[in-house]
C-alpha cells in the first residue's frame, strides 16, 4: 500500500469570459481550508420487476457546491466579489478603489473558473459563483469565507502558482463604528454575513448534467458583534426597533469598508455567567433597505483586475 502523503495543494481563480467556459487561474489564493465538489444527483431505479434489488443507474442533475475559507488578503477577495450579486465600479489608477454595490438581479453578471489542485489532482470547477460570504474576525485575524454554486467540472493540466505576497489584516487593524461615526472600543466578536441564496439551475439539454447556471433569491444581511454590556442604551434601541449606520474599516490603503447603513437589532442577548463575571452582550442586527442598500464594501487594494 502506498503511504498517504500531506496537504499539497493549489487554489487559483480567474473571472470567466464566457460563462461556464473554463479560463487557466490569472490569481492564486492562500486558503485555510476548502470543500468543493462535484455534487451528482443520481436516480438509483428500482422498477418492479421480480426483484428487490436496484437495477442500475441513471445520471441526474450535477453542480458544483463548497466552501472556502481564506484570509480576507485585499487583491484576493475582489476575484469572488466580482462573481457574487453586487455591481462594482473600479476607480484610481494604482492602488484601485473598487466599490461594490449590491443588486436585484437574478443572475450573476461574472462567473468564476477555480482550479485546486489536491495532492498533485487537477480539479478545475467552471460556472462558480458567490451564493454567500462572511466577513470574520478570528483571533485577531481578518477571514473571508465564500460559499460557491458552480456549473460543472472540467479536465485540466496542473498550472503553476505564483503566490501573492500581501500580508493578511490582523489586530490593531479596526475601527467599528456603532452608529457611524461614534467608535466603539467594547468589541471583540464580529461578523458580517451576506447570503443571496444562490442555487443551481437545471434545464433539459443534451450538452451534460452540468447546471444551466446559477440564480439568486432573497438577500439576507446580517451583522453579529459581541461587546462588554455597560448600559441599556443599545438594548432599549432593540426593543424601539430602531435602524442605526454600521461602519467597520479595516486598514487603510489596502483595506476594506464595511457599511450597514439601516441596521435594525434582531437579537440581543445579555447573560451572568457567574458571580463576578464580565457582563456580555450578543448582539444580532438585520440590514434593511431604509438607507439605499442593506449593505456596502470597498476595496482599496493594489491589485487590477478588470
Amino acid at each position: 500500500m502506498a503511504p498517504g502523503i500531506g496537504a499539497a495543494g493549489i487554489m487559483g481563480v480567474a473571472i470567466e469570459t464566457v460563462p461556464g467556459t473554463y479560463v487557466a487561474p490569472t490569481k492564486f489564493i492562500p486558503f485555510m481550508s476548502e470543500s468543493l465538489k462535484f455534487e451528482q444527483d443520481t436516480q438509483w431505479r428500482r422498477p418492479i420487476r421480480q426483484t428487490p434489488d436496484i437495477v442500475g443507474a441513471v445520471a441526474g442533475d450535477s453542480n458544483i457546491a463548497g466552501d472556502i475559507t481564506m484570509e480576507a488578503l485585499h487583491d484576493c477577495v475582489p476575484y469572488f466579489l466580482y462573481a457574487s450579486r453586487v455591481s462594482i465600479v473600479k476607480t484610481g489608477a494604482g492602488p484601485y478603489v473598487y466599490t461594490c454595490t449590491p443588486t436585484a438581479v437574478a443572475i450573476p453578471a461574472k462567473t468564476l473558473s477555480i482550479t485546486i489542485v489536491r495532492n498533485g489532482i487537477v480539479y478545475a470547477y467552471t460556472g462558480c459563483v458567490v451564493a454567500s460570504f462572511s466577513f470574520s474576525v478570528d483571533n485577531g485575524e481578518l477571514m473571508f469565507k465564500p460559499h460557491i454554486v458552480g456549473q460543472d467540472e472540467a479536465v485540466q493540466s496542473s498550472p503553476t502558482a505564483t503566490w501573492p505576497t500581501s500580508v493578511p489584516f490582523g489586530a490593531g487593524s479596526y475601527n467599528l463604528q456603532i452608529p457611524t461615526a461614534s467608535q466603539i472600543f467594547d468589541t471583540d466578536k464580529f461578523e458580517l454575513k451576506v447570503d443571496d441564496k444562490g442555487k443551481p439551475e437545471f434545464r433539459l439539454k443534451n450538452t451534460g448534467t452540468g447546471a444551466q447556471f446559477i440564480s439568486y433569491g432573497e438577500r439576507e444581511v446580517g451583522l453579529s458583534v459581541e461587546r462588554d454590556f455597560d448600559s441599556r442604551a443599545e438594548y432599549d434601541l432593540f426593543k424601539a426597533e430602531t435602524a442605526q449606520s454600521i461602519t467597520m474599516t479595516v486598514g487603510s490603503t489596502p483595506g476594506f469598508v464595511m457599511t450597514m447603513a439601516a441596521s435594525i437589532i434582531d437579537t440581543y442577548e445579555v447573560n451572568l455567567g457567574g458571580q463576578g463575571d464580565l457582563v456580555r452582550a450578543k448582539v444580532e442586527y438585520k440590514g434593511t433597505l431604509g438607507a439605499g442598500n442593506a449593505y456596502g464594501l470597498v476595496v482599496n487594494t493594489t491589485e487590477n483586475i478588470v
